[in-house]
C-alpha cells in the first residue's frame, strides 16, 4: 500500500481484514508492504514491536520509505521500482497473488502483477484520477492525471478481483465490462473499539472547557485537496448564526496555523472552536464528546463512487452526521435511516436550510439518537457484515 503502517485509512480498515485472514486462513502467508512517511515514523523499538505484533497475525511487515516533493513522477518510478524488485524476491520465494489499496498503490500492484505474473486484486478500488480532476488538484493535461487515469482504466480491464466501497462503482464497472470478479467492500468500521463512551466524552469536553450542555459540532479529517477547505468554516459560521451556542472540535492532522486561518477567514472567534489532533486510538473518545458530526467532502460527480471511512466511525460511535447530497451512499443512508442531514454543498444557503434539522436532532433524547445510529452504523459499515465477503476474496487468492 502507497500508505504509511500507522495511517489511519491503513489501521482503520484493510489491516482488520489482514489479520481476520491471517488467523482464519493459516495456510496464507501474507507479505505487508508500506511506505513510510515521516509524519508516521515509528521509532526503531517501536517499528520492531509492531513487526512481531503482525508476526502473531501471519503477516510480515516490509516497510519502505515514501518519497515525495519536487521530481514527484520520478519519485514514484523510483519507489515502483524498489517495490518490484522487493516483490520479485517475494515472488522466487512462493508469492502467487498481489493486491493493492486504492488506486495509486494498485497501479503499482498492476503493473508488478503483469510483470512477474502474479494475480491482482485491487482492495478500494475508485477512481482517484477523478477525484484529482473533480476537486481541481490535478487538471486534465497533467501527467499525474494522465498517467493514473490510464492505469486505473488498465486495472478495471485486467485485475482478477476488485473490491470498492459503493454499488455505484460497482455497476460502473459491470457497465465497463469488467472482467473482474467484483465484491462490495466499503470502508468498515472495528465497532467493538468505535462505539459511545461516557468517559471519553467527560474527559474531551473537560480538557477543552466545554460543558456537558453545549452542543458540539465534529469535523474529523483534512482541509483542501478533495475535501472542502475555507468552505468548512463559512458553513459553520453559518450555522452558528442560527445557532449560536454551537462549538466546532476540530480533529485533524493538518497544521494548526493553517487551519486556524480558514476559520479566521470566515469570521469565526477563538471562542467559537477547537483545533486539535489526537492518536487513532483516542478518536472513539473524540467522536464521543461530540453532537453532531460533519462530513467535508464536496458534492462532485466521482465522489459518488467514494467510501469515507469517518461516516462508519460516526454512527457506530452514535453520531449523527451531516453530508452533501451523491457522496457515496452516505446521503441516502441518512435520510433513509434518521441518522443524518443531507444539504446540497457547504454554503451559507445550505446552512440556513439545515439549521433547524441540526436544532431537531440537538433536541432528540440522546440516548435514543445514539442507539439508532449505532445500529444503522453497525449494518452499513460493521466490520462484521464483511468479513465473510474478505474471507471468500482471501480464499481465492
Amino acid at each position: 500500500m502507497y500508505n504509511s503502517s500507522q495511517d489511519p485509512l491503513f489501521k482503520g480498515n484493510l489491516l482488520l481484514f489482514l489479520q481476520n485472514a491471517g488467523r482464519q486462513q493459516p495456510d496464507i502467508r501474507l507479505h505487508l508492504i508500506t511506505f513510510e512517511q515521516v509524519q508516521y515514523q515509528l521509532s526503531a523499538s517501536a517499528q520492531a514491536q509492531q513487526s512481531a505484533e503482525w508476526a502473531a497475525d501471519n503477516i510480515i511487515w516490509h516497510p519502505l520509505r515514501w518519497h515525495s516533493g519536487s521530481f514527484k513522477l520520478l519519485k514514484k518510478i523510483y519507489d515502483l521500482v524498489i517495490g518490484l524488485l522487493l516483490c520479485l524476491n517475494l515472488r522466487m520465494n512462493g508469492a502467487r497473488s498481489i493486491m493493492g489499496l486504492g488506486t495509486v498503490a494498485g497501479s503499482f500492484a498492476l503493473i508488478i502483477a503483469k510483470l512477474l505474473g502474479l494475480r491482482y486484486y485491487g482492495y478500494q478500488f475508485e477512481p482517484h484520477s477523478e477525484f484529482m480532476l473533480d476537486c481541481n488538484v490535478w487538471p486534465a493535461s497533467s501527467m499525474a492525471y494522465r498517467g493514473l487515469h490510464y492505469l486505473e482504466g488498465l486495472t478495471s480491464r485486467h485485475a482478477d478481483i476488485l473490491s470498492t466501497g459503493t454499488h455505484h462503482m460497482i455497476a460502473r464497472l459491470a457497465v465497463e465490462g469488467s472482467p473482474a470478479r467484483t465484491y462490495l467492500l466499503p470502508s468498515c468500521v472495528d465497532d467493538q473499539r468505535f462505539q459511545f463512551s461516557a468517559v471519553g466524552r467527560s474527559q474531551v469536553r473537560a480538557r477543552y472547557g466545554l460543558s456537558e450542555g453545549q452542543p458540539v459540532v465534529l469535523y474529523l479529517g483534512k482541509f483542501g485537496g478533495i475535501y472542502y477547505d475555507d468552505e468548512i468554516g463559512e458553513f459553520f459560521g453559518a450555522l452558528r448564526r442560527h445557532l449560536p451556542a454551537l462549538h466546532m472540535l476540530v480533529v485533524t492532522p493538518d497544521p494548526p496555523a493553517h487551519v486556524e486561518a480558514g476559520l479566521q477567514r470566515a469570521g469565526l472567534v477563538p471562542s467559537s472552536y477547537t483545533i486539535t489532533r489526537c492518536a487513532y486510538e483516542e478518536v472513539p473518545d473524540y467522536i464521543s464528546a461530540a453532537d453532531f458530526g460533519l462530513v467535508a467532502v464536496p458534492p462532485l460527480p466521482s465522489q459518488r463512487f467514494r467510501s469515507p471511512i469517518k461516516v462508519g466511525e460516526y454512527l457506530c460511535c452514535g453520531l449523527p452526521y451531516l453530508v452533501c447530497r451523491g457522496v457515496s451512499e452516505d446521503d441516502m443512508v441518512a435520510l433513509r435511516d434518521r441518522v443524518g442531514i443531507v444539504v446540497e454543498a457547504f454554503d451559507p444557503a445550505a446552512a440556513q436550510m439545515a439549521a433547524p434539522q441540526l436544532a431537531a436532532f440537538l433536541s432528540e433524547d440522546k440516548s435514543t439518537l445514539r442507539a439508532r445510529c449505532r445500529t444503522v452504523g453497525i449494518a452499513y459499515r460493521g466490520l462484521d457484515q464483511f468479513l465473510p465477503v474478505a474471507d471468500e476474496i482471501f480464499r481465492q487468492l
